[in-house]
């Protein structure tokens, strides 16, 4: 019988055997389909497979943290602390009623109610006496005791911060939402306004009236904790761990931080980094965080931390505008321009075409602004008052976008008819020589001759194509599909990315099938997985013949050694769609291109979104539209290739198909070359 994904026979009997790759179960799974019958065991395949998928994405989508951080506590905490402040001490900050007297025992006995309504569920109806009890001590009188009772029944009652309120609260954070981290926020909005009436009580103290900012001086912890202890009697302590900090902070008594630094900025983005990265999930950038914050720090004199101040994000944003996009930074204080102090004297004039562009300012701004926001927690924490005293998110530049005047350019049928056109996929030469075209035509089958299309005919990234494994291609069912999904090769940006393709009938008719089928033979692994496009990651293809190992793996790699050469070549023939800034159409653009041609007014949004892993907007497509799952994958399927092949322009009608699939060498595949008469590493679309 043809070959059956899946499918394996045990005697006269066939079972279906599958791992469950995304949850880590390496183990597989056999089901015996409790028949002999190949045409029965292959149908039955092909129902489970995408059932299985079903399934199997589903659990991901499920399989979320059920709980908040501990910056994500503290910043919810304060959230509902700051907005009860104002109504604790709305009698003295109003208008109207300014001064007038509060009763004895307000705040204690909303404090209290505050962490009373925290423990319990904000559907409660009446609460517990049991719990109210935790609560009273020796030091309440009967009297506050019966005002606590109703308190939690006319004005403090469990709905006073609901999950609805709570939710709302989540989204300032990129974190999952779900009834784990609800109850979670729900309960640090609450603790935050018992702490505000807690610290409400504290505006007669010494501490707080000698700071001289009345109701402000509640919001700083430095102050209320010296007030805190001032209220008990007790002596001020302090507990300096490390000797330097307290040298720091008593040479600086002007500064306006709480624990001022002599610490240098560059000696502290690697570990800050470092930490975040791991905290946060961050995707390797390559180092364009470290880039950025290197170059802060030279710009504005890499100077203790203490010396720091608003000032700085304003030079910083101000000198970076006036690089030309080609300079070469180099390492801090280790090579290049960087290797020496900052002089704005020696910047280069920036000739036409080489201005640097708001988004790419913006970019590292952004990236600036995390670490303020960090470091405003530890040595650029506020002596008084809170914020961000260097703020490089104020000057960011606002960028409109021009309709007629895009960031990137989408291909044209006519492009890309004109890229399927090279030898490579007409029939060419081997290793190397690929866009050349010899005595005998000849067509190898590999990432250079697949990646390109099938971002074509589904719109997806390279890095989601160049790591997909044979497991990720299904031929053997109703509407053969590929699933995209997080495997060890690589992760994905968002989880939308998450998504079930339908192959476009071009794809089928140029053998793809052949090809996988050809790969799965080969039976290469890398990391436990095996890869479609196995020269992209694999050790022996990764190695140059003086041994040395090439730094690029996956989608990098394969703009390296193919896509750079086909797209110089392509752009030999017919000049490539470009922006007015002279950037010209990339692989990316592909998904400028997908995203256009379906954008036809007979093509739901969510369809569209579907396709390319894109977020929808509003609740309903958010949240509800589950059609996959309500009407089953095959349908849904039939559905979107329907449409595909309806509003997809064929664009490799005139590549012939291969019967049977050649491969080159591991270490021969996907190694293009230049084009005849072209240099494309040295003169790359020109």
């Amino acid at each position: 019988m043809r070959r059956q994904t899946y499918l394996v026979r045990k005697g006269a009997r066939y079972h279906f055997r599958r791992r469950i790759g995304q949850l880590g179960i390496n183990h597989p799974i056999t089901i015996a389909l409790n028949t002999s019958d190949p045409d029965e065991a292959r149908l039955l395949a092909r129902r489970l497979a995408v059932r299985w998928d079903e399934i199997e994405m589903g659990m991901v989508r499920q399989i979320e943290r059920g709980t908040l951080t501990l910056n994500q506590i503290d910043a919810l905490m304060r959230q509902g602390m700051e907005e009860e402040l104002a109504h604790a001490t709305r009698h003295l900050t109003a208008p109207i009623g300014a001064g007038l007297p509060v009763p004895n025992g307000y705040h204690k006995i909303l404090e209290a109610a505050f962490r009373i309504v925290a423990r319990v569920p904000d559907d409660t109806e009446v609460i517990d006496e049991t719990i109210i009890a935790t609560e009273l001590d020796d030091s309440w009188t009967e009297q506050e005791a019966r005002l606590l009772r109703t308190a939690l029944k006319l004005y403090v009652t469990p709905m006073y911060v609901s999950r609805i309120k709570a939710r709302s609260a989540l989204d300032q954070f990129e974190c999952p939402v779900n009834d784990g981290t609800i109850g979670e926020a729900r309960s640090q909005l609450l603790r935050g306004h018992a702490e505000a009436h807690r610290r409400a009580g504290l505006l007669d103290t010494r501490e707080v009236q000698r700071s001289g900012r009345g109701v402000m001086a509640l919001v700083d912890d430095t102050i209320v904790g010296r007030a805190f202890l001032e209220e008990r009697g007790e002596p001020e302590t302090s507990t300096v761990s490390n000797p330097s900090s307290s040298a720091a902070a008593s040479s600086h008594p002007e500064s306006i931080y709480a624990k001022p630094s002599n610490v240098k900025f560059s000696e502290v983005i690697g570990p800050l980094l470092e930490k975040m990265e791991k905290e946060r999930g961050w995707k390797n950038d390559y180092g364009q965080r470290r880039s950025a914050c290197e170059r802060a720090a030279w710009i504005c004199g890499d100077k203790p931390l203490c010396d720091w101040s608003a000032h700085d994000a304003e030079y910083f944003a101000e000198m970076l505008a006036q690089f030309p996009t080609n300079y070469k930074w180099g390492r801090l204080n280790e090579s290049g321009n960087m290797a020496t102090p900052f002089d704005k004297s020696r910047i280069p004039p920036v000739k036409p075409g080489k201005e640097r562009k708001p988004r790419t300012i913006n970019r590292d701004l952004s990236i600036l602004q995390t670490i303020s926001a960090r470091l405003s927690k530890t040595h650029w924490k506020l002596k008084y008052g809170g914020g961000i005293e260097v703020d490089f998110g104020e000057y960011m530049i606002k960028v409109e976008d021009d309709p007629d005047n895009p960031d990137r350019m989408p291909w044209t049928p006519a492009h890309l008819r004109t890229l399927y056109g090279l030898p490579l996929w007409q029939g060419g030469g081997g290793s190397l020589a690929r866009l050349k075209t010899p005595g005998s035509l000849k067509v190898w089958m590999d990432a250079a001759y697949w990646v390109a299309i099938i971002g074509t005919y589904t719109g997806a990234s390279r890095e989601e194509i160049c790591g997909l494994e044979v497991d990720d291609f299904n031929f053997e069912c109703e509407v053969p599909y590929l699933v995209i999904k997080k495997n060890v090769l690589r992760g994905l940006k968002t989880l939308n990315r998450n998504r079930v393709m339908p192959l476009h009938p071009e794809l089928l008719r140029l053998n793809l099938q052949g090809y996988i089928n050809a790969v799965s033979t080969e039976n290469i692994e890398v990391k436990g997985g095996m890869p479609a496009f196995p020269e992209l990651y694999d050790d022996s293809a990764k190695r140059s013949a003086e041994g040395k190992e090439a730094p690029k793996i996956g989608g990098r790699q394969f703009y390296s050694i193919a896509w750079s050469f086909i797209v110089d070549a392509t752009h030999a023939v017919m000049a490539l769609p470009e922006t007015r800034d002279g950037k010209k159409a990339d692989f990316h653009s592909q998904r400028t291109y997908n995203q256009s041609v379906l954008a036809s007014p007979d093509v739901a949004q969510s369809i569209i979104d579907r396709h390319m892993g894109h977020a929808s907007e509003g609740t309903g497509p958010r949240i509800y539209n589950r059609r996959a799952l309500a009407l089953g994958e095959a349908l849904n399927l039939k559905e979107r290739l329907t449409i595909m092949m309806r509003e997809m322009p064929d664009v490799t009608s005139h590549v012939p198909r291969q019967e049977k699939p050649n491969l080159l060498a591991l270490n021969k595949r996907s190694r293009v070359g230049s084009a005849p008469g072209r240099r494309a590493k040295q003169n790359f679309c020109k």
